[in-house]
């Protein structure tokens, strides 16, 4: 029973505190998608779409690229951030969208929606485990024992440590289409 409770507890945490960004990042997200950065659904949420699109702002802007609706990117994109109770920083319902982008930050597939970096995910947990670097579920979700593994892998083929899926990660791993 105590469990539950803290389920629950959690979840209106978590939903109440998110209520009050969503205004916040519908209107990144509208002025984002006008301006051709952002081609995903306008939700007020911020996943790993809404990130990248932030990230791709704040490199043609050369801001501080950081993936986050920080005051800098806010006032260069002409949004004024409510002053109280407004997170910046992506919500904390949300860390698996953040660690899926994460895991994308810096290489080709930063872009291609969620649900193919999760079929990416997916198939480079098969290959990790056919190669022994890898003993999680195969379920496209993002971890820190992927993480490991990617970084084990990349370390003994040469490559750096990123435990991202940069190119040459890709590449080795046999994920790249072409």
């Amino acid at each position: 029973m105590k469990v539950l409770i803290r389920i629950l507890l959690c979840l209106v945490v978590a939903s109440a505190s998110s209520v009050y960004a969503d205004d916040l990042i519908l209107s990144v997200q509208h002025k984002l998608k006008r301006l051709g950065f952002y081609d995903g659904v306008v939700d007020g949420q911020m996943g790993s779409q809404t990130a990248a699109a932030i990230r791709r702002y704040q490199i043609a802007e050369k801001l501080k690229v950081t993936g986050e609706m920080n005051p800098q990117t806010l006032r260069r994109l002409g949004i004024s951030a409510p002053r109280a109770r407004v997170p910046v920083k992506a919500p904390a319902a949300a860390p698996e969208y953040v660690a899926l982008a994460d895991l994308f930050k810096g290489g080709p597939f930063i872009s291609i929606g969620p649900e193919m970096q999760i079929t990416v995910i997916r198939q480079a947990q098969k290959n990790l485990r056919l190669l022994g670097y890898y003993r999680g579920p195969v379920d496209g979700s993002p971890s820190q024992s992927l993480v490991a593994s990617l970084k084990a892998w990349q370390a003994s083929a040469g490559f750096r440590q990123t435990g991202r899926f940069d190119e040459n990660t890709l590449k080795g791993l046999s994920l790249m289409p072409y």
